[in-house]
């Protein structure tokens, strides 16, 4: 078996609890691992400001963190930074067609670590969006306002299952992914994805993905959990990650990613 030389880290569902924190177990478990040498690699649909505010310090100065998707990475031990952001005529098109079909939606934009949107976030709106606890509220922004944006992610609610007609309009296009219970649509590049992002990242490291293991629990896993070697499902994970993951833990709720990090750190080559 391979040496596992890189984890990579799904937040929300996985590394965080259900309140979204981080335990003191799964906090040392992490940092156990990369004390022995393991890179350890995060990657999440959050926003940069948001991770920010919800990880240590020394969880946020570990070297890389893939942000929206992988539409934002940060590798600050190589001194890169990559934005794939949406093409501007193509945003345009989606708000309108969101508007056409469902006038009252609330989509909000990523661009520049700032959130916009079309209208204030009602209370609901903010947990399914996963907004930290004092984090910023978006700027709203008018119908013209929007159409000048040159976001990295779009964000809305799947009301009246609005997410068919998108992906029937546009799946070719963009790259979109329904999560958190089928009740959050993210928008983005065609281009991007948490693989796409990783492949760069480990390509700077000299590691091969049969040489990585990545922990997840939504859609937005599916695609890195096919390129690395050691697909570790959450105990909370969909059932179409965990049909494909070499080995399924605990819950989030439950220090999951933990439970295997421990072995890790004290083996190498984990006979899961």
């Amino acid at each position: 078996m391979n040496t596992i030389q890189a984890i990579v880290l799904d937040l929300d569902g996985t590394l965080l609890d259900s309140s979204r924190h981080i335990t003191d177990r799964s906090l040392r478990a992490v940092l156990d691992c990369h004390d022995r040498g393991i890179h350890v690699i995060i990657a999440t649909a959050r926003p940069a400001r948001s991770v920010r505010m919800l990880l240590p310090d020394v969880l946020l100065e570990l070297g890389c963190i893939i942000y929206y998707n992988g539409a934002h990475t940060v590798d600050s031990v190589h001194s890169m930074e990559d934005h794939v952001l949406i093409d501007q005529a193509v945003v345009s098109e989606i708000y309108e067609a969101i508007m056409d079909t469902s006038p009252e939606l609330m989509v909000s934009f990523e661009a520049q670590d700032s959130m916009f949107s079309n209208r204030s976030l009602s209370e609901e709106q903010k947990v399914i969006l996963g907004f930290p606890d004092g984090g910023p509220v978006p700027i709203v922004l008018t119908r013209e306002e929007i159409s000048q944006l040159h976001p990295a992610k779009l964000l809305l609610t799947n009301e009246n299952n609005i997410y068919a007609e998108l992906e029937r309009r546009f799946a070719n296009r963009v790259k979109l992914i329904s999560t958190d219970g089928n009740k959050l649509i993210q928008i983005m590049s065609a281009a991007v994805s948490k693989a796409a992002a990783l492949e760069h990242v480990l390509r700077r490291r000299g590691v091969h993905p049969e040489q990585v293991m990545v922990f997840g629990d939504d859609y937005n896993d599916l695609e890195v959990f096919k390129l690395c070697g050691h697909p570790v499902a959450m105990g909370n994970a969909i059932a179409e990650l965990k049909s494909i993951a070499t080995h399924i833990t605990e819950t989030n709720d439950k220090d999951g990613v933990a439970v295997v990090l421990e072995r890790l750190a004290a083996s190498r080559h984990l006979a899961l």
